[in-house]
């Protein structure tokens, strides 16, 4: 595995580790603390974009077309024998919860962020082994 792509899963570990120490008890204090969202939405981002450049990197390198979009982009590694097809489709979507943050295509919902944190820490521990 190159550098690059360690690196990348070393500082992605680091984010998570990062949001699990940030992520509060309940939604209630989640949704009542602005400056703790937002710092778990941009470590949210941040990780998930580590996870789109790595797949980046290992598509390349295998001679591929860059995937379509970023949801894609996990659905290549499959094709790729990277991923298990079922856990590509399952963190896949999680790309639209990136774009959510970084786009503001709609308001962000808080409830669903912060009931899927569970779920995006388990998926992208999953990722980096």
């Amino acid at each position: 595995m190159s550098e690059i792509i360690v690196n990348k899963l070393i500082k992605m570990e680091e984010y998570i580790s990062e949001l699990e120490e940030f992520k509060p008890e309940t939604y209630k204090e989640y949704k009542n603390d602005q400056l703790k969202r937002y710092a778990i939405e941009r470590l949210i981002q941040l990780i998930i974009d580590l996870a789109l450049d790595v797949n980046n990197v290992l598509i390349k390198r295998s001679d591929h077309y860059p995937a379509q979009d970023y949801y894609s982009s996990f659905l290549e590694l499959v094709e790729l024998e990277i991923l298990p097809e079922e856990f590509a489709r399952d963190i896949a979507p999680s790309t639209g919860i990136r774009n959510r943050l970084v786009h503001e295509y709609e308001k962000v919902n808080d409830k669903v962020v912060y009931q899927n944190l569970d779920k995006l820490v388990k998926y992208y521990l999953d990722y980096i082994k």
